[in-house]
């Protein structure tokens, strides 16, 4: 895609019903969007510039799940 990384991140969790998606959801909403990360989802330099981004980029938060979900990891919200 055409798009700086926080962009599709963006796109990503905007897309999503809720507004936020773990990293794992972040990961398969950009496969199902875009035929690039398709055809690259075992490649993990991919994931680990998402990882980056997300991290650095001061938009992004990191928001502890409610301990009534399952699964392990956080979300992550566009501030």
């Amino acid at each position: 895609p055409n798009y700086p990384y926080p962009t599709l991140i963006k796109l990503a969790i905007h897309g999503s019903p809720k507004k936020r998606l773990t990293l794992q959801e972040i990961y398969i909403a950009l496969e199902q969007r875009f035929q690039w990360f398709r055809d690259n989802a075992h490649d993990k330099a991919w994931q680990n510039s998402i990882r980056h981004n997300l991290s650095l980029n001061r938009c992004f938060s990191r928001v502890n799940k409610p301990i009534t979900e399952p699964g392990k990891g956080s979300y992550w919200v566009v501030d």
